[in-house]
C-alpha cells in the first residue's frame, strides 16, 4: 500500500467519525430540512441506484463464460451455469430495484425477468468481441469487485439492518409520529426486525460506494492508472448524489448513509490491500498475463535492407585544381611547373 493511499484513507476514516457524531445531534433536524417525498430525481436514484454490485457479479459471469475452452469437458455445463447466473442475478436487479414502487409481487417478478432478458445479451455484446488477454485481465478485477459487492451489500448491509430495527424518517411520517417520537440515534441497536425498520445502514450508499473499485483497474490494467484520478472523482459525485437523494426521500438519515458509506468504502480498502497486494494467486496471475508469449521470444523480427539509392555524382573543378592541371600540361612541353609554398 502506497503512502499517498494511506494517507488518503486515514482522511476519510476521519470525515466519516466526523459525519456519525455529527448525526448524532443533528440527524432530525437534517431530515426535517431535506424531507421532500416526491423529488424525481430522487426516485429515479432509488430504482437505479443499486445497480454496481448486481453489474459486477453478471459481469464477472459473462467473462467467465467467455473464457469457457473448447476442449474442457465440462464446456456445455459451464457455459450454462454462467448464463443462467447472470440472467438470475439481473432479474435480482429488476426485482430489487422497483421495490418501493411496486407492491404487487407478481408485478416484481415480471420486472425482473424482463431486466434479465434485456440486460444478458447485452453484457454478451460488451464483452464477446474482447481479446483472451483482456478477458483474464476483466476476469481477475470482476472477481476483485464481486467480493466486494458480495460482502459490502449483499451481506454486511443486510445483516446489520435487520439487526438495527431502526425507523426511517418516511415511515415516522407515514404513521403520523410528527414528533419523532419513534426516532433512535444509530449507535442504539433496537433488535431484530423484519417488517421495516431498515434505516441503518443505507444499503443504496454502500452500493453506490462499490464503483469505488473502478480505481483498482490499474492493478490490472496499466494503462488505466492515469485515470485512476479521474474514477475517484466521478465516484464521490455519484457516491454524494445517492446518499443526498437518500436524505430527499427520507428513506434515511445522516448516520444512515454515512454507516453505509462506511461498510462500503471499508470492505473496498481492506479487499484491495488482501486481493491485490497479499494474495500470492491474484498477484502470479498478474505476472502471468504480463510475461511476454513464447512466439514473442522466439520469433526474430525480419532483416529488412535498406535500398540503395544511386547518385550521380559530377566531379567539380577548384580554380585550384585547374590551375595545377593548366601547370602540369605546359610542364609536358619542357617546362618545368612551379611549386608555391603553402
Amino acid at each position: 500500500m502506497t503512502k499517498t493511499r494511506k494517507i488518503l484513507y486515514v482522511g476519510v476514516f476521519v470525515l466519516i467519525a466526523a459525519l456519525l457524531v455529527l448525526g448524532v445531534f443533528f440527524d432530525t433536524k437534517i431530515a426535517d430540512r431535506m424531507y421532500q417525498p416526491e423529488n424525481t430525481a430522487a426516485i429515479i436514484l432509488e430504482i437505479v441506484g443499486i445497480f454496481p454490485p448486481f453489474i459486477f457479479v453478471a459481469s464477472m459471469l459473462v467473462v467467465l463464460f467467455l473464457l469457457v475452452k473448447r476442449e474442457d469437458k465440462n464446456r456445455v455445463l459451464k457455459k450454462v451455469l454462467c448464463t443462467v447466473g447472470a440472467a438470475f442475478v439481473y432479474v435480482g436487479f429488476g426485482f430489487t430495484a422497483v421495490e418501493q414502487v411496486l407492491d404487487s409481487f407478481l408485478w416484481r417478478v415480471l420486472v425482473g425477468l424482463g431486466t434479465a432478458v434485456i440486460l444478458t445479451p447485452l453484457t454478451f455484446l460488451v464483452f464477446r468481441k474482447r481479446s483472451q488477454d483482456t478477458l483474464k485481465r476483466l476476469a481477475i478485477f470482476l472477481i476483485f469487485a464481486s467480493i466486494v459487492a458480495v460482502i459490502s451489500s449483499l451481506i454486511s448491509i443486510n445483516v446489520l439492518k435487520y439487526l438495527w430495527g431502526r425507523p426511517r424518517y418516511r415511515e415516522m411520517m407515514a404513521d403520523g409520529d410528527f414528533a419523532l417520537t419513534a426516532f433512535t440515534p444509530w449507535y442504539k441497536i433496537n433488535g431484530f426486525s423484519l417488517h421495516g425498520h431498515h434505516s441503518f445502514p443505507s444499503g443504496h450508499t454502500c452500493s453506490a460506494t462499490n464503483l469505488l473499485v473502478l480505481c483498482a483497474l490499474g492493478e490490472v490494467f496499466s494503462d488505466e492508472e492515469r485515470k485512476s484520478k479521474a474514477y475517484a472523482l466521478f465516484c464521490a459525485v455519484y457516491i454524494f448524489a445517492m446518499a443526498y437523494s437518500r436524505m430527499v426521500l427520507g428513506a434515511h438519515f445522516l448516520s444512515d448513509v454515512t454507516g453505509g458509506f462506511f461498510i462500503g468504502f471499508l470492505t473496498y480498502a481492506v479487499a484491495r490491500y488482501v486481493y491485490f497486494d497479499k494474495s500470492r494467486i491474484v498477484v502470479e496471475a498478474i505476472m502471468e498475463t504480463n510475461r511476454p508469449k513464447e512466439d514473442d521470444l522466439t520469433t526474430e523480427a525480419p532483416v529488412t535492407e535498406e535500398p540503395r539509392v544511386e547518385v550521380d555524382v559530377t566531379p567539380v573543378q577548384t580554380e585550384e585544381e585547374i590551375l595545377f592541371t593548366k601547370q602540369v600540361v605546359d610542364a609536358e612541353d619542357g617546362e618545368e611547373p612551379p611549386f608555391e609554398e603553402k
